[in-house]
């Protein structure tokens, strides 16, 4: 036997709205979100390692802590994007049986394998790369000698003066 059926309070509504929009066509598109957002946010990884001018021309001719984290920013910002892009290959399924709900069923799944599980590492990776970007140009920062500041200023100096 079973007790008395209780109404559907508010909470219980907006948990079911909110379950279905858990479908596999939104889950899906919201990986997609995620992928184009993570290509597009790239810039900001030139930004911190140019911005704040770590990729001066010639600042990593020399070899040091601030060359190799560009380095490794550069090459883990170009593997998201790899893993964002990859992940947003466009698949056709000719042979898909829409009729067969098993078939449906196993291709959304093998989508989710494939697509979720890269941009989660794509992602992983671009907040890496952000961290590595920043701590590259924070290294620039506190290892640029301050003769070196003051030879840029002082070379700029004249040339305002004679005008």
């Amino acid at each position: 036997m079973t007790g008395p059926v209780r109404h559907t309070s508010q909470a219980d509504q907006a948990w079911a709205d909110l379950a279905s929009q858990l479908t596999p066509a939104a889950s899906l598109a919201r990986i997609d979100a995620v992928t184009a957002r993570a290509v597009t946010t790239i810039t900001v990884i030139g930004l911190l390692l140019t911005g704040l001018g770590a990729l001066a021309a010639g600042q990593f001719a020399q070899h040091g802590a601030a060359r190799d984290l560009a380095v490794a920013a550069v090459i883990t910002a170009t593997l998201a994007v790899a893993g964002a892009l990859t992940a947003q290959v466009l698949t056709i399924t000719h042979r898909l049986n829409t009729d067969n709900l098993d078939e449906v069923r196993a291709w959304y799944h093998g989508q989710f394998r494939l697509r979720a599980r890269t941009t989660q590492a794509a992602t992983i990776l671009l907040i890496a790369a952000a961290l590595l970007a920043g701590a590259t140009a924070t290294t620039t920062l506190l290892t640029t000698p301050q003769s070196a500041k003051a030879a840029a200023h002082t070379h700029a100096g004249p040339a305002n003066r004679r005008a």
